[in-house]
């Protein structure tokens, strides 16, 4: 079984036990004065009882077959950018790292000094206006920005293609 379908798979269990618990709320009681939803009080409370075993058994699904995906996204890597990367590596990096990176390049600012220097009122002793020095370069931080978009740019295609050519681990 490919990625991919392991993780078509995964919504297909959640969209099932959503629909299944429908039923059982459904099936679940009765008012004593209703007829049953069923031939008889006694095949309703069996159907209840098979949805909710058939949700049990989709759920050990569920959890085997995200435990193999979780496995081969921890297991597969590829090289990207000049580094290696496992499948769960560049998920991370879209959902989280990149804004991380890429706030850590936008930090790289003199908006701090600039900000103490509009608050000083005075001239030092000295007699000369002070100014903002930066302890980067513009360059740096160009860089930096642009490695995390870059990086981030990237990992859209080559996690489609892993996704459709990556084989599951098996238990």
């Amino acid at each position: 079984m490919k990625l991919i379908e392991g993780l078509k798979r995964l919504r297909i269990i959640e969209k099932r036990i959503k629909s299944q618990n429908a039923d059982i709320t459904r099936y679940a009681s009765m008012i004593n004065t209703e007829r049953p939803l069923f031939e008889t009080e006694d095949r309703q409370k069996k159907e209840v009882k098979s949805l909710i075993q058939s949700n049990i058994d989709l759920i050990e699904e569920y959890l085997s077959l995200k435990r193999r995906i979780d496995l081969t996204n921890l297991s597969t890597f590829r090289e990207l950018m000049g580094k290696k990367f496992s499948i769960a590596d560049l998920l991370n990096i879209q959902r989280k790292a990149k804004d991380m990176g890429s706030s850590t390049f936008q930090s790289l600012n003199d908006s701090a000094a600039q900000n103490r220097l509009a608050s000083m009122r005075h001239m030092s002793s000295e007699g000369k206006t002070p100014v903002v020095n930066r302890l980067f370069t513009e360059e740096e931080r160009i860089k930096g920005l642009k490695y995390w978009q870059d990086l981030y740019d990237s990992i859209g295609a080559v996690l489609e293609i892993m996704n459709a050519t990556v084989d599951l681990i098996e238990e």
